[in-house]
Order: structure tokens, then sequence, then C-alpha cells
């Protein structure tokens, strides 16, 4: 017996494909896009939990016999986090412009990467799904992710606005600068 209602049918499984990625890459994508409102970067753990889905993403799908394997392209991008960390070893002044270089490729790769590995994943074990949804939804999709991670990168641009520093210090983080003192 089919868990479909009467009348769902694939219609109703791509929705729920596209339901599913847009709710796992908001929740990745909000914090890396606050860090970057609020403190003017991503954080080392945001990037170093992108390296280790990507990198177990791509030796499960290297070692895996048989199956559907992504393009070389989608491949090949699972090992940008890992270029980013080869990158943070090329010796450079602390702000000259290959560090500021290696930062921001570290922040793009994050905030692109983290829902982007979410589709690559999806489309790696699941790619009937995938391939089961129109592309209008999955542009649909990445225009949902991308208008949460701005009003994310928005909420951290504000932060003084609503947050006090405590907020950020109860929570283990260091207050970002120009954070609102408590009252």
């Amino acid at each position: 017996m089919s868990d479909e209602p009467p009348g769902g049918g694939e219609a109703q499984r791509a929705r729920r494909t596209v339901g599913a990625f847009v709710v796992g890459a908001a929740t990745v994508i909000w914090w890396p896009a606050f860090t970057i409102g609020a403190w003017g970067r991503v954080f080392f753990e945001q990037i170093f939990l992108l390296w280790a889905a990507s990198t177990a993403a791509l030796l499960v799908v290297l070692l895996r016999q048989g199956g559907h394997r992504p393009p070389w392209p989608i491949l090949a991008s699972l090992l940008l986090p890992t270029l980013w960390i080869v990158g943070e070893f090329i010796p450079s002044a602390a702000d000259g412009p290959i560090a500021q270089v290696v930062r921001w490729f570290g922040a793009i790769v994050t905030v692109v990467g983290l829902p982007a590995m979410i589709w690559v994943l999806l489309r790696t074990v699941r790619p009937d799904l995938v391939e089961s949804v129109p592309a209008r939804g999955w542009a649909a999709a990445a225009a949902t992710v991308a208008i949460i991670a701005a009003i994310s990168l928005l909420l951290g641009w504000l932060n003084p606005h609503y947050l006090q520093c405590e907020d950020f210090t109860i929570s283990g983080n260091s207050p970002p600068p120009g954070c609102t003192p408590a009252r």
C-alpha cells in the first residue's frame, strides 16, 4: 500500500522533495549568513562542517559500487572546501590581499556550498527524486534559500537593534563589534 495521497503521485513527491531540500538548506545556511552580517566573517567551524560533509560525500560516491554517480563538475565541487583549507596554509600577511582572497573564498564556498551540499547529497542518494522535480521547482527552492540567507545576513547586521552583547556571550559566542550592552 502506498503512502501517497489520492491524486498525489509524482507532483506530490516532487513538492515534498523540494520542501525537504528548502528546510534542510535553510537550516544550515542561516548561521553562516548571520555571522557574516554580525561579525563580518564565517567562522571556521562552519567551513570545517562543510569540509567534513563534502569530503564524506565525495568518499561515499567514489567508493560506492554501481549506482548513479553525479557528473564530474559536481564531484569536483566537493573538493572546494579542501581547496580553502589548503589555501589557508599559503604563507601570507594576516591582512594581505592573498589572505583576504582566501578568507572571502572560504565565506563564499560556505554560504553557497552548504545548500549545494544538501542538493548534491540528495542527488547522490536519491537521484530519482531529484530528477522528478521540474527546473522551476529547483529555481523556487534556490530562491527561497537565498531569501533566508539574505534575511539572516540582514538580521546579523541589525543585531544591535534587537540583541544584546550578553545574548552572544551566554550562547558561547564572542560579542560582535557594535553589539548593544545589557540594559
